[in-house]
């Protein structure tokens, strides 16, 4: 397969993981990503402010993030939940980011963000 330079679309979903950790880590964030996309977060970020999100990352090339499917989204709530995390969904396009509560779909700004 010689020549491609479109990633897959795991490669595509790894570099949006990268990049919104690149964001948050310069917020003052500090930020691990998931071993291999497994588990119900794809990132999880802890704040200096002691505020820590559980981040499931949705790109897309066209400018419009697939929603979570609702089982995933159950996941991500469940597991924020015990681990006292803030259950986050990142849309990530190439205009930018922008970080929405699993729970209620309301824009979040990253603690000290702007």
């Amino acid at each position: 397969m010689g020549g491609m330079d479109v990633p897959s679309q795991y490669g595509y979903g790894r570099q949006a993981e990268e990049r919104v950790a690149r964001q948050l880590r310069g917020l003052g964030a500090s930020v691990e990503l998931s071993p291999g996309s497994r588990g119900p977060a794809d990132l999880v970020a802890s704040f200096p402010t002691g505020t820590e999100w559980a981040i499931q990352v949705k790109a897309s090339r066209d400018g419009e993030p697939a929603a979570p499917a609702r089982q995933e989204l159950a996941n991500l709530k469940r597991s924020a939940t015990a681990t006292g995390r803030t259950a986050v969904v990142a849309n990530v396009t190439p205009e930018g980011i922008e970080f929405r509560s699993a729970r209620n779909n309301r824009r979040l700004t990253p603690p000290g963000g702007k």
